[in-house]
């Protein structure tokens, strides 16, 4: 059966034990896509949205990497036993069997955040059909098709954004909860290689310029804002238009907080100086 013939079973049509739950519209319709690359800020962005709006948050669903106890994710549903469409040559149907599965564990009625990173939309494989001007991911496909705005997360600075991944990638703490945002940095402090991070912010812009293509050939309705923007001075004007756009409504205290603390690995690198003049010469719009 495939993906279409699934979803379009009648109410009273018996659904094998095996099988998921039969996907639902009106879950399509409270989901909200978060598309973004790594160290741009989503957990941030995300868990605002769901302080302020109440909306539900859930893990990275693509991510393969995640422990079962962080929620319904890829990795969980690989580990399952029973029948089910394989990713490699039936990625469409496979990705809805997915998605059955996660909705059966969301909590009714609240809107949804579905957290994507640019390479887990790879995950289920590529449409190159070319029925758009493009080789498009099956997952953003998909999530189009279903009608989910989407919100593009991008950041200006990647020279800071690559210098952020690697020094996580280092010491293994990618998030930063804002009760500890006066603290002292911690963990060892780097010396990275300027030809590196160069390398490393040439990487994250060639990912952010591919989403913005995919996206546009796909034709989604999508919302591009920068982590410049929401840790800006005008963080609260970013947050309202975000709202439009999503068809919400939030009220945003006076002293609201951030869950988490905006990235700064600035002190934790030694050279800073010397990378940014480093990537000024060669680069410079990626100092942003």
């Amino acid at each position: 059966m495939d993906s279409k013939d699934f979803l379009m079973q009648p109410a009273d049509v018996v659904v094998d034990e095996d099988r998921p739950p039969r996907l639902d519209y009106r879950d399509f319709q409270r989901s909200i896509v978060l598309l973004s690359n790594f160290r741009s800020g989503s957990h941030m962005l995300k868990l605002s949205l769901g302080k302020l709006a109440g909306m539900t948050t859930p893990a990275e669903p693509f991510n393969h990497g995640f422990a079962p106890e962080a929620g319904y994710t890829l990795k969980m549903y690989l580990a399952q036993g029973g029948p089910r469409p394989s990713l490699m040559t039936e990625g469409h149907a496979a990705l809805h069997h997915f998605m059955a599965r996660f909705y059966a564990q969301m909590p009714a009625r609240r809107s949804i955040i579905l957290d994507v990173k640019y390479p887990q939309a790879y995950a289920f494989g590529v449409n190159a059909s070319m029925q758009v001007p493009a080789a498009v991911p099956v997952i953003l496909e998909e999530l189009h098709k279903l009608q989910m705005p989407f919100i593009h997360l991008t950041r200006r600075d990647q020279v800071a954004q690559a210098i952020s991944l690697m020094v996580a990638e280092d010491s293994g703490e990618y998030l930063v909860k804002s009760d500890s945002a006066g603290s002292a940095p911690q963990g060892r402090v780097l010396r990275l290689s300027p030809r590196d991070v160069l390398s490393r912010a040439r990487q994250l812009r060639n990912a952010t310029e591919n989403a913005r293509m995919v996206l546009g050939a796909l034709g989604v309705r999508q919302h591009e804002v920068t982590f410049e923007d929401l840790t800006s001075p005008s963080w609260r004007d970013h947050y309202r238009a975000i709202f439009r756009f999503i068809n919400q409504y939030a009220d945003i205290p006076e002293n609201y907080v951030s869950p988490t603390r905006a990235q700064d690995s600035s002190g934790k690198v030694a050279n800073l100086a010397d990378i940014r003049s480093f990537v000024a010469e060669r680069d410079p719009v990626l100092n942003g």
